[in-house]
């Protein structure tokens, strides 16, 4: 007997515009387990079961103490108008269930949001139980939920549940927080904002807590929440781990508790791919509660809705000659089209100088020009291919919340507190971009022969104090020293030469009767390995090289710069906020060991100091 389907449909009339509402509503994760849905697992293939179609998840879970088994498609959803997904039982009380949101602005500002599910029961406990269970305690559930999140949408004061500890975890809290801001020197304020979101936020926010988000929700500075965020770990607030991540769908699997567990190749299981890693985009630094001051279950409640993907403005299968139209109000800047088994992938821009509609024609023989439509235009997306495919639009940008590997290694605070977080020995990851710097003492070997070994030792010890503290207040970190030398990283340009002069210049001061030091110096910028040589997170390759023959070429009384430093739009607004700080013409001169060929470069001078 074929039972018939059955619809609901249900409408809310919400405060906030559909642009804030999306990022809760579509995070199918948390929605789910707020309306007191259990966790899922995924089922393992049975024996001599055929694996799972592409895009197709085979998963397990419990409900009013009936199992079930089904298999779930992906989701498809155009932010921030609608998502949908069907999953297909092979077990339990139900054949199907397919379930939408669409989220409509009202004229006169609001929502409209309509939640809608088809369920067809496979037998008579299943009929029995749809209408309690979808019809009355889903439609509750679901209202009671959806005025929550339009709560905190509009940010309006949200009820939040009463969280139990364990005994001792608020005193534990109080003296963790004097050691906060006693011994590491954190502000108090901070501080305290940091032991209330521990406490009081939800389970699936603290799981995976990133500090640049959190600093940008406080309406902090970034780098001193980061700094918070460490030096809590470092007490024993929080735990840290990191987060391998996919260049395609930019899912992560479970984290790493250290970094000696990354590797260069890893493996997406739901894009079915291999990938070389990098720290500048595929590893990010995450962070939770500390097991001893809360326990958290990261349970998951959904595996594929919209917020696992943020950046995936549009998903949806188009068959043959389908066609997907969307508005293009997102953000400016690029965006790519991609569809599984199609290797071309399309990129177009959102400009204020685009045209009013593009089309984008999936398929081999797509265009190669990259096209602009404006943001209040429309973008349509055509499957010119013979087969049904999976088609994404996205942003090509990666979002600026992660803290990556490449940033946080290149703080000298990191370094300083977690100095044993390093590669597994022999491993080499590839850092996409990442500025470096050598310095050198001028002549420090006459210095040795004219005050003796102990003295002059001592004011070179004296010395890495001085260009420790200008490279940490920039937010770089010191590599290692090498004799009187020393390797130093930054993320940015700017803050390498806006440190490097610092130190000249303090350097540079007469003390009582000694004589002043002149630090030579050199700043290079481009992609690296990161390496662990002699237990300690190291860099290695031709920028490494580079940067090091150019400190070569200092007189010390200036620095030098390459050009890619040089064409650096921040180095640029420093250059002419300062009035013109390069001083000379364009250098050149052959570096040792790297072909003879002339290396070109600037010279900043002490005439711009």
């Amino acid at each position: 007997m074929a039972w018939p389907e059955k619809l609901y449909r249900w409408t809310w009339e919400l405060r906030s515009a559909p642009g804030a509402l999306w990022p809760f509503v579509s995070n199918t994760d948390k929605f789910n387990r707020d309306c007191g849905f259990p966790p899922f697992a995924v089922r393992p293939p049975a024996a001599g079961e055929s694996p799972a179609p592409p895009g197709v998840r085979r998963l397990r879970s419990a409900y009013l103490g009936i199992t079930g088994e089904w298999e779930e498609r992906e989701f498809e959803w155009v932010q921030p108008v609608r998502f949908a997904v069907e999953r297909r039982f092979s077990t339990g009380p139900l054949t199907h269930m397919i379930q939408s949101c669409e989220l409509a602005a009202r004229a006169g500002g609001g929502t409209t949001l309509t939640y809608e599910m088809r369920v067809q029961p496979r037998n008579l406990l299943g009929a029995a139980l749809v209408p309690v269970a979808v019809g009355v305690r889903m439609r509750r559930a679901a209202g009671r939920i959806f005025a929550l999140y339009d709560e905190a949408a509009a940010k309006l004061p949200a009820r939040r549940p009463r969280r139990a500890f364990a005994t001792g975890t608020q005193s534990r809290l109080a003296t963790l927080s004097a050691k906060l801001t006693g011994e590491a020197g954190q502000a108090p304020e901070l501080v305290e904002r940091l032991c209330t979101y521990v406490s009081t936020s939800d389970d699936l926010v603290v799981a995976k807590m990133r500090p640049y988000a959190v600093a940008d929700a406080w309406g902090t500075d970034r780098a001193a929440t980061l700094d918070l965020f460490l030096h809590a770990t470092r007490a024993g607030m929080l735990d840290f781990s990191w987060q391998v991540l996919c260049p395609h769908c930019r899912g992560s699997k479970p984290g790493r508790a250290h970094l000696s567990a990354v590797t260069s190749e890893e493996h997406c299981d739901s894009c079915n791919i291999d990938f070389a890693v990098n720290f500048d985009q595929s590893v990010e630094l995450a962070f939770s509660p500390h097991p001893t001051l809360r326990q958290v279950s990261r349970l998951e409640y959904c595996m594929g809705g919209p917020q696992i993907t943020p950046h995936v403005v549009a998903q949806r299968r188009l068959e043959p000659g389908d066609s997907l139209t969307v508005a293009a109000g997102y953000p400016e800047g690029r965006y790519r089209v991609r569809a599984e088994g199609v290797v071309p992938q399309q990129a177009f821009r959102i400009d204020d100088q685009g045209g009013a509609s593009i089309r984008i024609d999936v398929g081999p023989a797509s265009a190669t020009d990259e096209a602009a439509v404006s943001p209040d235009g429309v973008l349509t997306i055509v499957n010119a291919t013979t087969a049904g495919r999976m088609t994404v639009i996205e942003r090509t940008a990666w979002g600026d919340q992660a803290v990556t590997a490449a940033a946080v290694t290149s703080r000298q605070i990191f370094r300083d507190l977690f100095a044993r977080e390093i590669l597994r020995q022999g491993e080499r990851i590839s850092v996409g971009v990442l500025t470096l710097v050598f310095t050198d003492l001028k002549n420090s070997t006459r210095l040795y022969q004219e005050i003796g070994d102990a003295p002059a030792f001592g004011r070179v010890l004296r010395h890495f104090d001085v260009v420790r503290a200008a490279v940490a207040a920039e937010g770089g970190a010191i590599v290692k020293t090498m004799g009187d030398a020393v390797m130093a990283a930054f993320t940015h340009p700017a803050a390498a030469i806006r440190a490097m002069r610092k130190a000249q210049a303090e350097l540079a001061r007469k003390a009582k009767d000694k004589e002043p030091f002149a630090l030579k110096c050199a700043i290079h910028q481009g992609p690296c390995l990161a390496i662990n040589q002699n237990e300690r997170l190291d860099y290695f390759g031709t920028t490494v090289n580079v940067c090091a023959r150019l400190c070569t070429l200092s007189t010390g009384a200036d620095i030098i710069i390459s050009d890619r430093v040089r064409s650096d739009p921040e180095v640029a607004a420093l250059e002419s906020a300062a009035g013109g700080l390069l001083q000379g013409a364009r250098d050149a001169a052959p570096l040792k060991g790297l072909g003879g060929v002339p290396f070109e470069f600037w010279r900043m001078t002490e005439l711009a100091f």
